[in-house]
């Protein structure tokens, strides 16, 4: 309990805990559903063969190249949501769905082995292309549908395939009606076209490998935070019953809340080896 009298969260039990310790599944847990629902839109869509793996790991994402989808393991587990949720901006059901839709999207690219394809290159560009990661986008264009905040269709053609997947993937979005009269509306009928083709047959690839898994993480709960931290935000001075929800406050001026500035050094881990009764940790999560 804290000196003001207020319960501990339910997350504090895990700080001290290593991830790979905590025993998390994605079967069974809250996250579960919504890769239901997943299968049930690709279904819908007559992907009726396209099943993409996923898996519990440290952040969303599809290893390149891999059919597979990455989901972050705090998800999995309520009390971890809640640390999320005071450390950051924790996804809710509609976000879960579109991170998950557009993750799809690239594993559909590298099951079906699209990013080959002539006609895949025309329409959304050379698959090596170099990523960059401070693009400049064109706000108004109408090259790109639009899914994920900051125009993220337009920062490289891998990422524009998976936009213009979830777009079409996504139950009610009208994109005929939407996008008409737009440059995007042939990605948007091609993918229309690819789905009636392939709907039926087995992809090349069926299965993907992952890169680190929850099972690997070393790490513990409070480790994973503090090397979080250090990537992201550093605190000038923090008084001591400073919290979690103080150290990662978001300003609300429509930027991604992972996101953040960097004002000193070492103000995170030291709330953390407060918290936990440790010595600053060696985050390397070999």
């Amino acid at each position: 309990m804290h000196d003001n009298g207020q319960p501990e969260p339910a997350y504090q039990e895990f700080l001290s805990r290593p991830i790979r310790d905590l025993g998390l599944k994605l079967e069974g847990s809250p996250v579960e559903r919504f890769v239901e629902q997943l299968y049930r839109e690709l279904d819908a869509k007559g992907l009726t063969k396209f099943r993409p793996a996923c898996y519990l790991t440290d952040e969303w994402g599809c290893p390149s190249g891999e059919p597979i989808i990455g989901i972050p393991f705090y998800l999995a587990h309520a009390a971890l949501s809640e640390l999320e949720k005071a450390t950051h901006d924790l996804e809710d059901s509609r976000e879960i769905m579109m991170y998950l839709r557009h993750e799809a999207g690239h594993a559909f690219t590298y099951a079906y082995r699209l990013h080959n394809s002539q006609e895949w290159k025309q329409l959304f560009g050379p698959f090596r292309r170099p990523y960059r990661e401070n693009y400049r986008p064109a706000p108004f264009s109408r090259d790109y549908v639009r899914h994920l905040p900051g125009w993220y269709a337009q920062k490289h053609p891998d990422e524009d395939f998976a936009e213009t997947f979830a777009v079409w993937l996504t139950p009610r979005s009208n994109w005929r009606k939407r996008y008409r009269g737009w440059n995007a509306m042939e990605k948007l009928r091609y993918l229309d076209r690819l789905a009636r083709k392939v709907g039926r047959s087995d992809p090349p690839r069926r299965r993907g490998r992952t890169d680190i898994t929850v099972d690997e993480m070393d790490a513990t709960v409070a480790e994973f935070y503090h090397q979080a931290a250090r990537e992201e935000i550093a605190v000038t001075e923090l008084a001591p019953d400073t919290d979690l929800r103080d150290i990662f406050r978001v300003a609300r001026n429509g930027h991604s809340s992972k996101r953040w500035s960097r004002r000193s050094k070492n103000g995170p881990e030291n709330w953390i080896c407060a918290r936990t009764s440790r010595g600053r940790p060696n985050t390397s999560r070999n």
